[in-house]
């Protein structure tokens, strides 16, 4: 893992909580986009339509409260940033998709057996665990969802002086 220092240009809260939220955003689009190929279900492509308008707000959002820091509009612009990325790619994708539809899926399944798997998750929405590339980019959304949020929340930290 590469340390940032002090003055590394993704040192900036707003960077690294944007740059979390943004590969979130891309994972689940991948994820979603894989799931719909593999199981010729084109309806999971949803995720891509809601991601797109998510991070140009998120990206708007996060550099008008850099380039405006300290001013009212700045504030509102970094609460509205954070309110986004906490209620979609955290809450939404990280925590629903990636949390309930992979981890404790995969749980169930791999811990209690199919029959438990299929009574929490049934078919058509949900797939028993067939493919490993979908089952990892499903589960990996959950930790980076962790780190969008631990980022996010440091976004709205007042600065140390």
């Amino acid at each position: 893992m590469v340390a940032l220092s002090a003055t590394s240009p993704l040192s900036s809260p707003f960077r690294k909580a944007g740059a979390c939220a943004l590969l979130l955003l891309t994972l689940t689009s991948l994820h979603h986009a894989y799931g719909a190929y593999i199981y010729e279900t084109p309806w999971r492509l949803h995720i891509v339509q809601l991601a797109v308008p998510a991070a140009i707000v998120i990206v708007a959002a996060l550099f008008v409260g850099r380039s405006r820091s300290g001013t009212t509009a700045g504030r509102v612009a970094t609460w509205l940033a954070a309110l986004v990325v906490l209620a979609f790619p955290v809450a939404m994708i990280g925590i629903y998709e990636g949390g309930w539809n992979h981890v404790v899926k995969n749980a169930a399944y791999f811990g209690f057996g199919t029959d438990a798997a299929r009574s929490l998750f049934p078919e058509p929405v949900y797939r028993l665990p067939d493919s490993l590339l979908f089952e990892l980019t499903g589960i990996a959304q959950f930790p980076l969802a962790v780190i969008t949020a631990l980022n996010t929340i440091a976004l709205l930290r007042p600065p140390a002086r």
